[in-house]
């Protein structure tokens, strides 16, 4: 096992003898992954906990309509899929897809409850990512549920400062490309939003 995998925020200061023990019992798994490929569909059974060792990957939920609705994005070191591993109904809400090259460390559902219940060091560090992760998609849900398209443009601008590319800010926040072409205009006339020759920027 690569010593990376102690280094990952699930283990941290945790004790190497258990983790070992543990994966000796149940040996996990590296898998590679293209830009693009599917590395869990949304609405299959969520069976092992993912480790993000290498790239990044974004998070997204598909209406029966079709529409798509991208949530987040993570980058290496993170964990993926902590809160459906252990629910009631233990399925994907999501699909997680490559956002590029990424490699990624599979621990079976049963070889991390072990690990779990013997270290709680490990224990713990899985709780605050739970915990995390829920505080930031309720974060999510009060952006597209509460604040009007203005306001989620702003709160991206504060966050990434910039707006190069408006298919890809519409894809992120989950509206239509003529939607968002639209609403930036409005913010440009009334200079709450100023063009520049490197994006879109708060006036």
């Amino acid at each position: 096992m690569e010593c990376e995998i102690y280094d990952m925020p699930l283990f941290r200061g945790g004790d190497r003898s258990v983790l070992e023990a543990a994966l000796q019992r149940s040996p996990g798994r590296y898998a590679s992954f293209r830009k693009g490929d599917f590395i869990a569909m949304q609405n299959n059974a969520c069976r092992s906990l993912l480790l993000l060792c290498e790239g990044s990957v974004y998070a997204q939920m598909t209406s029966s309509e079709g529409r798509e609705l991208t949530l987040d994005t993570l980058s290496a070191p993170d964990t993926l899929a902590s809160a459906f591993l252990f629910g009631t109904e233990n399925r994907y809400p999501v699909s997680i897809i490559a956002n590029a090259d990424c490699r990624l460390w599979i621990i079976d559902r049963e070889c991390l409850r072990q690990i779990l219940e013997q270290d709680r060091t490990v224990m713990n560090n899985f709780l605050t990512i739970i915990s995390d992760h829920s505080l930031f998609l309720s974060r999510r849900i009060n952006e597209f549920a509460l604040q009007s398209l203005s306001s989620r443009i702003m709160g991206y601008l504060k966050d990434n400062h910039t707006i190069r590319n408006l298919q890809e800010v519409a894809f992120i926040l989950g509206v239509a490309r003529p939607s968002l072409s639209r609403m930036i205009a409005q913010m440009v006339d009334q200079g709450v939003v100023r063009k520049t020759p490197d994006g879109y920027i708060l006036g």
